[in-house]
């Protein structure tokens, strides 16, 4: 962004109207200033629920005929990156907004259907329209509101700094984007991980506390996920040399690892459905510390003699989820990676002593070759042994010719297949850990993932695990075996049943039984708003919308389930 130039746009009477003069160049036609983009304009499809980005609005030239021609759920927000123009484009929306103060078309408004990005919140484009952050006198719809964003440029004040405005009308897509698939997430899943976010509570007494095994560990770490790299990858360093590491898996890798009598020491566990159980069949899980996140399954914690400890996996922008994480039982939140492989290398990185410690990885390919999808032994490729018949061979030729895979040229030359989900984790990836200090891709095949490179024929002793010593399963000192407070889970937990069971009686009862300092729809909105783990699974969750009966018929179907599993929990936390 140019913040410092002393050079002033000025403006320039031209044929119809002022053109704009700045950095030795016109911004608008010297005889015609607003005739292109109003042309654009005139030939612009707009869709309902559009966010237009005015890039370089300067003027505010065209802003009337765009006004007219929105249709309904869209929203202009101007973005300027040059402090300068800025300065004049907020004069000049200002002065435009005073003059239609009393003439303002009913359903355009100039005031609700437009606004100014700050000059000095352009970094901050995502959270604004996430509604993380509030900017005084900038009112932009929700998110929910709109179903893309694209871009228009005002002013030929966008070719100072397209890159700029690019990224940020890339920003604006994406976090659109971003907001629809984490709905259909929710839509899916959200009540299975609310749920078992209650009946993980019981456990937690019983578990180490994560923050005291932070920083602990002074071994290399190898992060093992399911793809078929990992196979190479053990068969090239050795048992012998991987015992000198600290080995993370992600949970569907165990029985494979298991398969090469690879001793594991930790185990990622965050699948929250019953399929995940077929990976801790043969019990290779039994000896590793179980780090599970606090919305996985929890029948998976009984598969470990080791420790169990939690982590939070912040699935949602919640009232209720801030509210837990603010009671000292609750375990510390990860950013929500979307995969269990970024998921766990995350964890290694926290778990290293230092950043000199080294942390390698395979098995994390996010692709695929022709008929394989993961390596041998794991739960996928044991179901394709257990289904395999003359008309359903072992290999899995259909994954790569389903709609959406594609042919990519992979690591050192190999080229593998890789469908639009795994390519957005690997993106995911790289843009999460690319330049991370010594953590290290060891496989030899999939996406590359990271920018230190291992070279391939180098022996052992060189890539860093000489430093290493032979060791045992991680164990824990009497400082670690930190349990959380039974009585503080039981008081949340007898606060929740007892909010819980308030509204099924307001719900069921009405007016009858509403409280005398409040209205009965004022206690409703007030209960049920900061629980969103009732509705956030509704397709319209992202509201509560108390006002709405067949919402709140919704929320009544809902409050069984939960109330089952507090008070579940609360038997268990009594043993």
């Amino acid at each position: 962004m140019n913040e410092n130039t002393s050079e002033k746009p000025c403006l320039v009477e031209a044929g119809r109207g002022f053109s704009v003069s700045y950095r030795q160049r016109f911004l608008y036609s010297k005889y015609a200033p607003d005739r292109a983009i109003n042309g654009i304009i005139e030939n612009l499809t707009i869709l309902p629920g559009t966010l237009i980005i005015a890039a370089s609005p300067c003027l505010w030239l065209g802003l009337d005929s765009l006004l007219k021609k929105l249709p309904e759920d869209c929203f202009i927000l101007g973005v300027e990156t040059d402090k300068n123009l800025y300065e004049l484009a907020n004069e000049y929306l200002t002065r435009e907004k005073e003059k239609k103060a009393s003439s303002a078309l009913p359903e355009n408004d100039i005031f609700s259907s437009t606004a100014l990005l700050p000059f000095s919140e352009n970094d901050y484009i995502v959270n604004i329209l996430c509604g993380e952050k509030t900017v005084e006198g900038l009112k932009i719809p929700h998110i929910s509101t709109f179903r893309r964003a694209i871009m228009l440029e005002m002013s030929a004040g966008t070719q100072f700094d397209k890159d700029s405005y690019a990224k940020l009308a890339s920003l604006s897509q994406n976090t659109i984007a971003s907001f629809w698939k984490n709905r259909i997430t929710l839509t899916r899943l959200g009540r299975l991980y609310s749920r078992n976010l209650f009946k993980n509570l019981a456990n937690l007494p019983s578990s180490v506390d994560f923050r005291s095994i932070a920083h602990t560990v002074e071994r290399p770490l190898f992060v093992f996920g399911a793809g078929e790299s990992s196979e190479k990858t053990i068969k090239r360093f050795g048992k012998e040399k991987l015992e000198k590491c600290f080995v993370i898996c992600v949970d569907a890798a165990v029985p494979s690892l298991k398969s090469y009598g690879i001793r594991i020491d930790a185990v990622a566990a965050v699948e929250g459905q019953l399929a995940i159980e077929k990976a801790y069949i043969g019990g290779g899980a039994k000896k590793a510390l179980l780090i599970a996140d606090i919305l996985s399954r929890p029948a998976v914690t009984r598969h470990t003699d080791c420790a169990i400890t939690f982590f939070t996996s912040k699935y949602t922008d919640a009232e209720f989820l801030n509210n837990l994480s603010k009671m000292d039982f609750f375990p510390p939140f990860v950013p929500p990676l979307g995969s269990v492989g970024l998921t766990a290398t995350f964890i290694a990185l926290l778990l290293r002593k230092n950043t000199e410690i080294p942390v390698y990885l395979s098995g994390l390919d996010f692709s695929f070759s022709l008929g394989r999808t993961h390596a041998k032994n794991t739960p996928a490729h044991i179901a394709r042994l257990l289904q395999a018949d003359r008309f359903s061979p072992v290999e899995n030729y259909g994954a790569a010719f389903r709609n959406g895979a594609k042919k990519v040229c992979g690591k050192n030359g190999i080229e593998v297949y890789t469908d639009t989900a795994l390519e957005n984790y690997a993106k995911s990836f790289q843009d999460a850990f690319w330049n991370t200090t010594n953590l290290f891709d060891a496989g030899e095949q999939g996406i590359e993932i990271t920018g230190n490179k291992l070279q391939i024929n180098a022996s052992v002793d060189e890539e860093g695990f000489t430093g290493g010593q032979n060791g045992e399963n991680f164990t824990f000192d009497d400082e670690f075996s930190v349990c959380s407070n039974a009585d503080s889970i039981k008081s949340y937990l007898e606060g929740e049943e007892k909010a819980l069971n308030r509204i099924k009686e307001l719900l069921m009862f009405g007016k009858d039984v509403a409280s005398c300092s409040m209205s009965l729809d004022d206690e409703l909105f007030s209960l049920i708003s900061v629980r969103e783990y009732l509705f956030l699974h509704f397709p319209d969750g992202y509201k509560c919308k108390t006002s709405d009966l067949s919402f709140l018929k919704r929320v009544r179907s809902q409050i069984d389930f939960f109330l089952k599993d507090i008070k579940s929990a609360l038997k268990n936390l009594s043993k």
